[in-house]
This record gives C-alpha cells, structure tokens and sequence, in this order.
C-alpha cells in the first residue's frame, strides 16, 4: 500500500470516527434529556419508582434518542443545531402537557383527545392557562433542558459530515435496541399482573408510565389507535371465571335469570368468518347471568330521576349544611362500600359507566364512539318502550364532548345550554347553577303520567377557588367559618349548589304529589380530582390512601316506599348502577352482555379501576405493586387473585369490544 493509500484510508478511520461522534453527542444529549424528563414525571405524578420501571424507561429511551441524534447530527451543523433545540423543546413541551394535565384531571393526555383540543381548550382554556402558572416548578424543570440545548448547541452539534452507511448502521442501533426491549418485556410474564400484559394488553395509561415512560407510552396509543386491542391475542388465558356452559335457549326461558332470547350457536355459525365476533359469541355464551331477586321489578311502573353529580363526594355531606342529601343518602338502599372510580375521559367516561354498564375503551370518548352504535339498554330507549316521557339535561354546552350525539341515541330528548336549556355561561357565570336548571326542567315533566329523567350536573366543576368558581362565592359565607384552606372550602362551597337542586328537585315532585311515586338516583362522575391529595386529606381528617380509599363515595337510591334504611354489604361501583336500576324497575336486559352487576344480587362484589387493580369481598389487588391483601390477613391463594384479574381483564376487554365492534347491533339486529 503506497502512501496516498494509507494516507486516504487513515482520512477516512477520522472522517468516520468524526462522523460518529457527529451522531454520538447529540444522541447521549437526547438520553440524557429523556431520561431526566421521564424520571422528572414519575416522580411527579406518583410519587414513587420501581426498579423496572427506572430500568425500561432507560432502555425504550435509547432508541428515541438515537433517532433523534441522527436527525440532527445527519445534515448539515447549522441546520442540526436548531433542530436540536426544536426537538428538545417539542419533547420537553410534551412531557410538561403532561405533567399538567395529569395534574388538573388525573389522566394523561391521549391521542385522540387532542384530535378534540379544540372544544376542551375553548371550555377550558383559561383553566389550563392557571394550571401552568400553578405548576411552575415542573414547567421550569421542562424548560431547563431547552436552554441548556441553546447555549450548547454548538458544542453538541459538530464535526465532519458522516462518512456513507454511518446513518444506516446508526438507525440499525435504534431498531436492535429497541427489539431487545419488547423481547425482554416478552420474557416478564410473571406475577399476578405482568409486564408483558401491561405491554401487549393492558391498555392502561397510568401503569405504562410508570414501567416504560411517557415516549413508549405514546408508541403504544398510537398503536392501539390505528390498530385497536383484540382481547382473542390476550396473552394471560382467558379463564373461565364465573362462567359456565353456554346457556341453551330452553333454559333462557326459565325465569329467574336477566337474560334474553340469544342464539349464541347460530350467531357463531353465521359469524365464522370473523373471528373477533366468534370470539365475543363464545365469550358471552359462557358468561353466568345475574338471576332475579326478592327487588326485582319492585319500582315497577315509578318515574326515575337520576342525577350524575359533577366531583359529588360522600365528603361533601354534612346533616346540618346539606340536609337533603343527608337524608335521601340514609333512607333507602344504601351501599356501605360503593366506589366512583376514575377513567380516562373523566365526566364523559364517567357518564358512560354509569348508564350503560360498560368499561370505557382507553384512549377515546367512549359515550362519544358510541353515537353510532345501537344502544338497547339506554334508559331513555328501555323506558320510552314502556310510554314514559324521557329526556335528558346537562346545564352545560349541550354538545360537550358530543353529547348532542350520545345522549339521543340513548333514546332521550336532550336539553342542554344552547339547545333547549336557557342559562347564562360566560366567564363570569362558571360553573352555571344546578338549583336553576332544576327550577327549569321539572315544570317540563312533572305533570307527565310517567317520566324517566337524566340530569347531569356541573356546578361541582373544579377549578376550586373564590375567584374562578361563581358557586363558591355565591356559597362562601355558608361553609369559610369551617376552617378550611380555599380550595376545600370552595369545593364544600359549590357543592352547596347539589343541594339546593336537589331540595328543589325534592319539593317541586311533592308539590306535584308526584314524590311518593318517584325513585330518585344519585351518584358522582367522578371524586373531585381537583382537589390535591393532600387538600382531599384535609376534607377527610386524615391521610388518604390515593390507591382505593380515595374513590370510597355514596350512591344515593331512595324510594318513598322503602320505610327503614336497607344497608348492602357489597362492594360497589358506578359500574353496577345501571343493572342495579334495571333489576329494581324489571327492565329486560341481558346481564351477560353488561360488565357490571346488579348489587342487589348474589353475584360477590367486584370494584375495577382503570389500571386494573380491583377490590373484591376478600381483599385488594395493587396493580402498581402487583400485590392482593386479603382483609382479614390470611395467606393469599394465588389462584384466587389471578382468576379475579382475569375476570377483570376480560371484562375491559370485552367491553372495549362491544363498542368497537356494534355488538348490540351484531346480536339482535338493526333497531
């Protein structure tokens, strides 16, 4: 080899290692800043690390920071160097909207709720506006990689343009790493609630976070939105859990059971070709109906009105302050241990669980997907069949979150502010009063032979101060000689308003002489997240366990004709209202095809939240520790929690199935 030779080939060793070290440093910046952010937020948001999660944020952070790396050490040094600090800003503005949104709603922000920013943003905006300036420290914290991506830019970004195959073998460093992560994740399969489900399966925002950071967290609902979750590829067995043989249609007549006429056989014959729908036949054929009971069809041929009470909480009460909803809340059936838990959509998902007795699907506006699907078991729909006058009323935009499409294909006439329902809502006026809106809309029914009505209420709406909270100024004076920091007593002050609707509510039907004839329901959206833990604390006089103790809440079912208080001893959640309600008014429905359960039956208790723990009446299963306790501290039976997290997997499932796939409209046909 002749000196040119050597001296062309010792010119390209350091052309190349240059052009490595073009794609190395701004690469270990974009881990660095990552890692640091994704760290920042778990400890944040939950207070807390794991060593796995610690672990795969590092590993899935790899490949992100790879291809960044190459993004900006792949083109010429001016051009990668404010790309630097464009994708360093446009990371670190992803992760603060987080950071801020999960601490407003207690949720992360998903894909698809972007696609629909626009109607949040122009309810809320001003609203986030305070969250930012409330949430300055981790905003600043976001912030501090930017800058740090600006005053170094320079040094991050230079050296000779890459020698030719440098990009390919670079970006084949971001896919084997990131293979070798999903194989490792793969290989987790153990514990009640593994890795590998949480990864392929579990469609929970919350426990992805916390083992595999925000960036994967994205990957996957992104994934799940373009692709959807098919509960056949569960990767834990679906066992049959309170399940039996498939019921045959002689025994489908027999009373006793909430089932109906289903074919199950023929709809699988007829559906082979389609394996998912196969799957939901056969899945459903084996499920063990709730049966009848000594309340079935006892508030028979009664009006209903059923209230969803906006941040509602067993807390909230008080004999003296609010003795209306004292009294319905302790006369009547009264469940000692009922839940509210907290979904993905906040108002809307809790909406959803409580009327139709579904799980929401992660990652969407179930009630709003819903708005083409065939809906039988909507009250307004089962009620209108038996001639009663049913509506529908929110003192709120009337098409938040498209309701002015979900609640009429439930079978209601919808009233709300801007079609029907006239209220003032401006900036000064929120959130509107809920003793109006019942001063308004009982005119409308109460002189009907029978009524079925809806309301849900917004004047419990956070944000929880003097100034931003037109109910509680309008209350303050009734609740500030309590003690509380603001923002408790703004919420005990706009709660207030619950109330006053309903003492309206009560005494316009007794006006009417209607009271005796009608069951009045309440129960909460959701407990009110916008107060911080430790304001919630303050409320509770005591530390609040955020994992369970924190959605322990109250469902209102009162009836005039129920004498002495009837307690239920069963855990309870939202979930099971809507069975609970069409067991008592002897609706037809089929319990098979609804994920909860009518609490006044012999089915055992089951209280799911959305990161799939659960409470049962032998103990609580921890998803984030992966831990059941047995309540009277006895050793665990192993199979006994992995059997009730298989129910509960299933039941997400499925759910999520009906609404993806119409399956009402599957099973009994086009209305």
């Amino acid at each position: 080899m002749d000196l040119a030779d050597q001296k062309r080939k010792k010119g390209a060793l350091l052309l190349s290692k240059m052009g490595r070290r073009r794609l190395l440093m701004p690469s270990a910046f974009f881990l660095a800043v990552i890692y640091y952010e994704e760290l920042f937020m778990k400890l944040f948001c939950f207070h807390s690390l794991s060593p796995a999660g610690v672990f795969f944020t590092l590993l899935f952070s790899i490949p992100a920071a790879v291809l960044l790396g190459l993004l900006c050490g792949g083109v010429k040094e001016r051009t990668g160097r404010w790309l630097l600090v464009v994708c360093t800003a446009l990371l670190s503005l992803w992760m603060g909207s987080q950071i801020v949104y999960f601490h407003l709603f207690k949720t992360f922000l998903t894909i698809f709720s972007i696609t629909k920013m626009a109607m949040v943003a122009g309810a809320f905006g001003d609203m986030a506006v305070g969250q930012i300036l409330m949430n300055w420290f981790p905003i600043l914290m976001m912030v501090l990689p930017v800058v740090l991506a600006l005053v170094f830019r320079e040094r991050i970004v230079s050296g000779e343009p890459l020698v030719r195959g440098d990009r390919l073998r670079w970006a084949a460093v971001a896919v084997l790493v990131q293979v070798a992560g999903i194989a490792l994740v793969l290989l987790c399969g153990g514990g009640t609630l593994s890795l590998r489900y949480i990864y392929l399966q579990a469609a929970a925002p919350e426990l992805e976070v916390q083992n595999f950071g925000m960036i994967t967290q994205t990957q996957l609902e992104i994934r799940r939105v373009l692709f959807g979750i098919d509960p056949d590829n569960q990767i834990l067995p679906k066992l049959a859990v309170r399940t039996s043989a498939p019921y045959q249609l002689e025994e489908k007549e027999e009373p006793g059971l909430h089932v109906m006429e289903i074919d199950f056989e023929a709809l699988m014959e007829r559906d082979q070709d389609h394996p998912m729908l196969t799957d939901m036949h056969e899945y459903f054929s084996k499920v063990e109906p709730t049966a009848e009971n000594e309340w079935t069809g006892r508030f028979a041929g009664k009006n209903l009105v059923w209230v969803v009470a906006e941040g509602f909480s067993t807390l909230a009460m008080d004999p003296q302050r609010t003795p209306t909803l004292w009294k319905l809340s302790h006369e009547g059936i009264i469940c000692d241990h009922f839940y509210t838990p907290l979904w993905g959509v906040s108002t809307s998902d809790g909406e959803y669980v409580t009327t139709t007795g579904l799980i929401p699907k992660s990652g969407v506006w179930s009630y709003s997907e819903s708005s083409d699907n065939y809906m039988p078991f909507g009250f307004g729909t089962l009620f209108k069949d038996l001639g009663y006058r049913t509506l529908a009323y929110h003192d709120y935009l009337y098409d938040y979150y498209d309701r002015n499409l979900s609640h009429p294909n439930m079978g209601y006439e919808y009233y709300g502010i801007g079609n029907g329902l006239d209220m003032e809502i401006d900036e000064e006026n929120f959130p509107p009063s809920d003793q109006e809106m019942m001063e308004k809309i009982v005119p409308q029914f109460v002189d009907e032979d029978q009524f079925m009505v809806y309301c849900l209420t917004v004047s419990g709406h956070l944000k929880y101060d003097y100034e931003r909270n037109s109910m509680a100024r309008r209350h303050w004076n009734q609740v500030s000689e309590l003690g509380y920091s603001e923002a408790v007593t703004a919420y005990l002050a706009c709660q207030m308003e619950l109330e006053l609707a309903m003492e309206s509510l009560v005494n316009q039907l007794e006006e009417a002489g209607k009271l005796d004839d009608t069951v009045i329901v309440l129960s909460a959206d959701h407990y009110p997240y916008g107060l911080t833990d430790e304001e919630y604390s303050e409320l509770l006089g005591h530390e609040v366990d955020p994992v369970f103790e924190i959605y322990k809440n109250t469902l209102i079912l009162w009836s005039a004709e129920i004498d002495e208080p009837v307690h239920v001893d069963k855990f309870c959640s939202s979930l099971d209202v809507m069975p609970t309600l069409a067991n008592l008014f002897g609706l037809e429905y089929d319990s098979r095809l609804i994920m909860g359960r009518d609490i006044l039956s012999d089915e055992p208790g089951l209280v799911i939240f959305s990161n799939y723990s659960f409470i049962t009446d032998k103990g609580r299963y921890d998803s984030t520790t992966d831990t059941f306790e047995m309540w009277d501290g006895s050793e665990l039976d192993p199979d006994y929690a992995a059997e009730r997290l298989s129910e509960v997997q299933n039941r997400v499932a499925y759910s999520a199935s009906i609404l993806d796939n119409d399956y009402y409209r599957v099973v009994f046909g086009s209305p």
